[in-house]
């Protein structure tokens, strides 16, 4: 003969039902209110679960274009975009300056050239060697003239953009990976 066991809410009355949720007998009335129960609890987690698709709809609608990362990158492109900038703008300056040197330096020769030149014309005291040192002086100028024409003497170093590693100089790593392996690890 089994013996029948009592309702888990109401040990007066027989519990003829049984749950195998949670292993639980219950007499019909606790049976309905079990279920119930469970039935409310199901509904809680309807609603839980409309509010969670309604955050998803609205976080995955946005772009994000407030998010204080992107003002981040865009911070910093600015900032480099301002030192490059500055580096074209003062390598643009050394150039004018050592040009402008040239051309003092050029317009001072051809100033004691003509001088003397006139001096020579003057005085008539002049030989052979005078006129082949002028000679040479009127080359030298005219070498020097084409030069500031074409300034080959200016180099100009550029270090190209293969050799700049741009993927390193700003990246996004994203931590919530890493903070999730880091979890496992430690078995939580």
């Amino acid at each position: 003969m089994t013996t029948s066991k009592g309702c888990s809410m109401c040990p007066k009355r027989t519990g003829t039902y049984f749950c195998t949720g949670c292993h639980a007998h219950f007499c019909k009335k606790d049976f309905h209110n079990h279920r119930g129960m469970l039935n409310n609890q199901l509904d809680g987690f309807v609603e839980d679960r409309n509010a969670l698709q309604e955050k998803i709809t609205k976080a995955t609608q946005q772009k994000d274009i407030n998010s204080p990362l992107l003002s981040q990158i865009d911070q910093w492109q600015k900032v480099t975009i301002e030192k490059v900038k500055q580096a074209a703008d003062q390598a643009r300056q050394h150039v004018i300056q050592i040009l402008d040197s040239k051309r003092v330096e050029i317009t001072s020769d051809f100033e004691k050239f003509s001088k003397e030149l006139i001096q020579l014309r003057e005085t008539e005291d002049f030989v052979e060697q005078d006129l082949k040192r002028l000679k040479k002086t009127i080359d030298q100028i005219n070498q020097d003239v084409k030069k500031l024409a074409q300034p080959s003497e200016i180099e100009l170093h550029v270090d190209e953009s293969q050799e700049i590693q741009w993927n390193r100089l700003i990246y996004v790593v994203d931590n919530t990976k890493y903070v999730a392996i880091q979890q496992q690890r430690m078995g939580k």
